[in-house]
């Protein structure tokens, strides 16, 4: 009986996990996709050119390639978004950088 229970639990903490993933808004798409979202939520928040927004959509692209990847690890993880951040640090412009500062959950999104 015990066991029936514990896997009952975990089975209902795994499918809430997956519906929380599900949420997210990137399931079902692929890296091009994504990384097109994220540059459309950075361009859309900050009032990007489209230029600039072409530019982040494809670091972004590249950035869902990389963690997609099986054989990633924790230190090349880290190390991206290290990457990641530093263009987007190199890109944007002083006031620009400063308001996206100013909503650290979108930078954090960027980045990881």
């Amino acid at each position: 009986m015990k066991k029936i229970i514990a896997v009952l639990t975990l089975l209902l903490a795994f499918s809430i996990n997956a519906n929380a993933q599900d949420k997210s808004g990137y399931v079902g798409l692929n890296s091009s996709e994504k990384g097109i979202k994220q540059a459309a939520e950075l361009s859309e928040y900050l009032g990007l050119e489209d230029t600039m927004k072409e530019n982040f959509a494809k670091l972004f692209e590249q950035k869902f390639q990389v963690l997609e990847s099986k054989e990633i690890t924790v230190e090349r993880k880290t190390e991206l978004a290290r990457v990641i951040e530093a263009k987007i640090r190199g890109t944007l412009d002083g006031n620009q950088m400063e308001r996206l500062e100013k909503n650290p959950d979108l930078l954090k999104k960027l980045i990881n």
